[in-house]
Formats: C-alpha cells, structure tokens, sequence
C-alpha cells in the first residue's frame, strides 16, 4: 500500500464520502443510494485505498450523529454483509464496525453524561449523543448484527452498575440520560434484548432504572415516553411487575 504524500488525506474523504451517502439513506433514496455505498466500500477495500481498521474508525461516528437515519443505515450494513457476491474482507469491514460502535458504546456509558458535550470525554454529543448511540446499538441487536455474548459483555452491567449522589442535580440529569439509553434498547432492538441476550435480573435492574425516570420531561430534547411501546412479555421469562411501566 502507497504510502506516499496525500495518502491519509484520501483516506479521510473515501470515508467522509462513504458517510455522507450513509446520511442520505432513507425511505425514497434507498434503492439509489445503496449501491453506491456498496461500490465504495468495495472498492476502496479491494484497490487498498484503506485498511478494514481505518475505515472502521472513520465511520463508526455515525452511531453519535444526529443526522442519518438508524433504521435504514442498518438495513443497509445487514443486507451489504448477507449479499452472496460479498467478500470476506468487506463482510469483516462490518462485523469490525458493529464490534467498535458496541464498545465505544460501552466505555462511554462510564462517561460524564451530561448534556455539556465539552464534559463527555468519550460519548460524541455528550448525552444527546449517548442516547442517539443507543437507538444505534439497538438497531444493530435488532438486525442481528451483534452476537449475544458480546451484548451481554458490553452492555447490561455497564448501563446499570452506576452510583449518583443524592440531590446533586447534575447527577439527576445523567441517570435520565441513561434511562433515555436503556429505554431506546429495548424499544429500538424490538424482543430481542429480552430473549436471552439479558439475563433476568439485568432486566429487572434495566426496569427499576426506568420506573424512577418516569418523567423524562423534565428534561428537553428527548423523545416522550411511549410506555406502550414496551412490552416485555417474550421469550422464556415473564416479568408481570413490569407488563405496563404506566
């Protein structure tokens, strides 16, 4: 592989490039834009143009942004990985992005959560941008993207396992901007959370989290409660305490 001047230079706009068109997938563009994003990927993989861990990291912002559209961005990464003609090496571009996007996920949900980005140290966005990453992480589950033991090892502990001061206000912002992250997991990810890839008492804690942030509107910019939404009867377990989170 060149390493000669304007190298990583071009790097960096075979995937600005390759983002953008990510942004731009949703319901009237899909069937146009998908293909191009197929033809660079392939392409930039195959000539060397990039590496698989290069590409990786400069894509894998997508997860935090506010622009784009989860639902279609990982249709499109499911349907790329399951085409026939695909090769090992794009098919492992991304298995590797999922991978990286779920463990970003995981350290930053030690981060600073507040609503100050310049205070998140590893969340993008701060905890506008941690939640977003939920809805994205949660897509991904959705799709079968994400295996269960790597679900179970980044996620449910990490989420849960976290002490507040009582009374500190800056403290009650961040266990809502979690609530806000555990809330679009499990709605975003359909059943797929609660068979199996949880254990039973990660659930109940998951719940106990959201039954003391009821009132999400106490805070602006994020999406209402839709308790209807929720329903967490599925798979082998039943949590009847929980059938109706109103």
């Amino acid at each position: 592989m060149s390493s000669g001047p304007g190298f990583h230079n071009r790097q960096i706009v075979l995937a600005t490039t390759i983002c953008n068109l990510l942004y731009d997938l949703g319901p009237s563009t899909y069937d146009e834009i998908s293909p191009t994003i197929q033809y660079w990927i392939d392409d930039c993989l195959t000539e060397q143009f990039t590496t698989i861990e290069d590409l990786v990291e400069r894509v894998s912002p997508v997860a935090w942004s506010h622009r784009g559209s989860h639902p279609h961005i990982s249709r499109f990464l499911k349907e790329f990985h399951e085409a026939p003609c695909r090769s090992e090496q794009t098919r492992s571009f991304v298995d590797e992005l999922c991978v990286r996007i779920l463990r970003w996920f995981s350290v930053a949900s030690v981060d600073d959560l507040g609503r100050n980005q310049s205070r998140s140290l590893v969340s993008r966005g701060g905890g506008f941008g941690f939640v977003r990453a939920a809805s994205f992480v949660g897509h991904l589950i959705g799709r079968g993207l994400l295996g269960r033991e790597l679900v179970r090892r980044h996620i449910s502990k990490q989420l849960t396992a976290h002490h507040y001061n009582d009374g500190d206000g800056d403290d009650t912002v961040k266990q809502v901007i979690r609530a806000n992250a555990i809330y679009k997991l499990f709605t975003v990810s359909g059943n797929t959370l609660l068979q199996g890839f949880l254990e039973p008492e990660d659930v109940q804690v998951c719940f106990k989290r959201l039954e003391t942030r009821i009132l999400l509107g106490e805070i602006g910019g994020f999406d209402s409660w839709n308790t209807a939404r929720l329903n967490v009867r599925c798979g082998p377990y039943l949590y009847p305490s929980h059938q109706n989170l109103t």
